[in-house]
């Protein structure tokens, strides 16, 4: 088997998720995680109609970016993130306001109402993946597979030792995609905290089994919280990482998987 074959062999081993087209955004309630997949292209007419929803600070990051791909797929990601928002609140997707944490992420204004959604998203080669939780904090990751990286100092210096064995002791070939996926834990982990990627790596240990698609950590704050780190792949090309309190599966749980196209959500 080569080298190709053989890294491809252990992506298709692994559970690809299982997307469930819809033509509507379903109610989001408590104990549910709703995990969108959405291409991030469309027709011109419908990247006029999403960059309308944007507020100024928005349309001036999409302008900043050189490459026309790039503005279209940060319009295209916020768009339907606001759109999406706008289906579960009932609000106006251009009126809906943001608040940004210390380190840049991204949550609603809060609001008079009990149940507020929490939501995270990841980008990467025009697609992007969205979670969504009523009164619970998640993150999200997202990498494409086929991305070149340059992994190997990255892992002997920021992952801890037992995660620098766990994905270095693999064949040449598997190496890189055991790295994206648990880069993608480290990253969903951060998000989830509020944190992105700016806290030690070597903090948590979350790679030692690069293959698993689930890892329970306790997290080592003064609130000791329980977290779940779910691996996903969206497609043979990507992996992913949702990231979630324990808390959020005890008692009636619901882990829905969907899938919508910009097209799709502006003709609700």
């Amino acid at each position: 088997m080569n080298q190709q074959s053989d890294a491809q062999s252990w992506v298709s081993s692994q559970a690809i998720c299982s997307w469930q087209n819809v033509n509507r955004v379903p109610d989001l309630n408590a104990g549910e995680l709703h995990l969108w997949w959405v291409p991030l292209q469309g027709s011109d007419e419908e990247l006029l109609m999403l960059r309308a929803t944007l507020s100024a600070r928005e349309k001036d990051r999409a302008d900043r970016y050189r490459f026309a791909r790039h503005r279209n797929a940060f319009t295209f990601g916020r768009g339907v993130l606001r759109l999406l928002l706008s289906a579960y609140t009932g609000q106006a997707a251009s009126q809906i306001g943001f608040v940004l944490g210390p380190y840049g992420k991204p949550s609603l204004l809060p609001s008079s109402g009990t149940d507020q959604p929490h939501f995270n998203y990841s980008d990467a080669s025009e697609h992007a993946l969205y979670g969504f939780l009523l009164n619970a904090e998640i993150g999200v990751d997202l990498e494409d597979l086929d991305r070149e990286v340059s992994f190997e100092r990255i892992v002997q210096r920021k992952f801890t030792e037992n995660e620098a064995e766990s994905i270095l002791s693999l064949p040449a070939a598997k190496r890189k995609s055991a790295f994206l996926a648990c880069w993608t834990r480290k990253e969903g982990y951060g998000k989830a905290q509020g944190w992105g990627i700016n806290y030690p790596l070597d903090s948590v240990e979350l790679c030692t089994d690069c293959s698993t698609s689930r890892v329970h950590v306790k997290a080592n704050n003064c609130e000791m919280e329980n977290w779940v780190i779910r691996q996903v792949y969206p497609t043979a090309r990507f992996t992913a990482t949702v990231v979630y309190p324990a808390t959020v599966e005890e008692g009636r749980f619901l882990f829905q998987c969907l899938t919508i196209s910009p097209g799709q959500m502006l003709r609700l």
